[in-house]
């Protein structure tokens, strides 16, 4: 699948935008990611969000079967 990197991760961790990865769920991603760009896994829960085909989810365990893009985006605050 399709991994879209936004900033400022694409920098920060990876170098580039965009990867072609195959895992199971989030947690595996997240796991594949900080393997490529060691402490992204550290941060990932504080700092990043995550769209699977243009829906953003939180649950990290959904499955990945199927899913064409994951696009990794900065978590955003507000009150």
């Amino acid at each position: 699948m399709r991994i879209v990197i936004m900033p400022p991760f694409d920098r920060e961790f990876f170098g580039t935008d965009r990867l072609d990865l195959a895992a199971t769920n989030l947690f595996d991603l997240v796991g594949q990611l900080d393997a490529l760009a060691p402490g992204f896994a550290t941060i990932a829960q504080v700092r990043a969000t995550f769209a699977i085909d243009g829906v953003v989810t939180h649950d990290w365990a959904s499955p990945l079967a199927n899913v064409t893009e994951v696009i990794l985006l900065p978590r955003v605050g507000g009150g």
